[in-house]
């Protein structure tokens, strides 16, 4: 919420309304940090097992996390959503992936979708940790995008019949339930995709194995596998209707993402601008050679754009109900690429220590990669913001027309 304009008549109750959502910023910010410290106790093994227990997940629902997070509504709770993204990627980038998915891809799709009384209670079992979700969508042959799955949902008298397989699911060592991105076996669209709400516990569903990743590590990502039949409560929302349904989703995850990017390079600039204050060579601190606190400030003043970018971003989304995803998309698109190149900046500042695992500098270059990659690649993203560009616009033609029309030699010089 931006700060109010103190000159005009509701002026009052302006500031009384931007005081009270800092206030409530505030109390929620310190009770993601006092849970998130809670559930990163014996964290040092997660990266060991590369697996965050489900018992850090139930450790945030018990506080209430992820219902303070959906009061207010999918766009309502956006600012909630920030502050659960960067304080618990504070704590543990693979606790940040994990609620990410559990809140914004499980939770959220059935704050959106739930309709039976089932999806209704399974809802209410995401909020308070008794169920714990993920989101299954990749597969082998297709990559990033969301179509042209070959996993296929089949129509039964009394339900449907699932069967596939989907691989890079994150947290799905901890999650109770799934849900999968399926195609209808009699649609001949490969985008008429619809979402299945799939029980992990079920006979003919395989956890078949872990991805030993670069980044990230403590959150497990796994390959899934099952042939089963699920009731007609197993659908959900409308069919045919998933591939829109995923992509409302993932602008959810998207701002989330870039929330935990900032987190990611505002602790590495902190670390960098410390040492380099601290750090004397020859006699001079390195905070005091231009090359480094020059370094440094383009970095910080990057940082500012992005982090005030989602900011706007946010209140755009709260004010109008609406999420503008061409501009999270680009957000996502920059936040990624800028954080990396800051996080590397910051390692150089240390030198070779670095690059030892005594200083974080270098898992936050490994955890910070992988956003280039997950919720869109930077290929997606790009795509998705150059369809932008190649929309008609009148005025700029016609300023073009212009110009050819006066781009003629001056004869009168000749």
């Amino acid at each position: 919420m931006s700060r109010p304009d103190l000159r005009t008549p509701s002026a009052a109750q302006d500031l009384a309304e931007f005081q009270e959502a800092e206030f409530q910023e505030a109390e929620f910010r310190e009770l993601v940090r006092a849970a998130g410290t809670r559930s990163v106790d014996g964290a040092e093994r997660w990266v060991l097992d590369r697996h965050v227990p489900a018992s850090a997940i139930v450790e945030l629902a018990d506080a209430g996390l992820f219902r303070r997070r959906w009061d207010g509504g999918a766009t309502g709770g956006l600012a909630h959503l920030i502050v659960l993204s960067q304080e618990l990627f504070r704590c543990d980038s693979g606790l940040a992936l994990a609620a990410m998915a559990h809140s914004e891809a499980f939770i959220g799709a059935l704050h959106r979708h739930a309709r039976t009384d089932e999806q209704r209670s399974l809802l209410e079992a995401a909020f308070d940790g008794r169920a714990i979700g993920c989101f299954a969508a990749t597969e082998a042959h297709g990559g990033s995008s969301l179509s042209d799955r070959l996993t296929v949902a089949s129509r039964l008298p009394d339900g449907w019949r699932l069967t596939g397989t989907k691989r890079y699911v994150s947290n799905v060592g901890s999650a109770s339930h799934a849900i999968v991105t399926a195609r209808a076996s009699d649609s001949a669209d490969a985008d008429d995709l619809s979402l299945f709400v799939l029980p992990l516990d079920l006979p003919g569903v395989s956890v078949d194995g872990f991805f030993d990743t670069a980044g990230v590590q403590a959150c497990d990502v796994g390959q899934i596998s099952f042939n089963v039949e699920l009731p007609p409560s197993a659908l959900l929302g409308s069919p045919g209707m998933g591939l829109l349904y995923a992509s409302h989703v993932l602008q959810f995850e998207r701002l989330a993402i870039c929330a935990q990017l900032h987190s990611a390079a505002e602790t590495a600039l902190n670390l960098a601008s410390a040492y380099a204050r601290r750090r004397k060579l020859g006699g001079v601190r390195m905070m005091d050679k231009q090359v480094i606190r020059h370094r440094l400030a383009h970095g910080r003043a990057e940082l500012w754009n992005l982090q005030s970018r989602l900011a706007a971003l946010v209140e755009i989304a709260v004010t109008q109900g609406r999420m503008p995803g061409h501009e999270i998309a680009a957000l996502k698109l920059t936040s990624g690429k800028a954080v990396s190149e800051i996080v590397d900046m910051c390692m150089q500042v240390f030198g070779a220590r670095g690059n030892t695992s005594a200083y974080p500098l270098e898992k936050l270059l490994r955890d910070t990669r992988i956003a280039r990659i997950g919720g869109g690649t930077d290929e997606v993203l790009a795509d998705a913001v150059a369809g932008v560009l190649d929309r008609p616009d009148p005025d700029a033609e016609s300023a073009l027309d212009r110009a050819a029309s006066a781009d003629l030699p001056n004869l009168d010089r000749r």
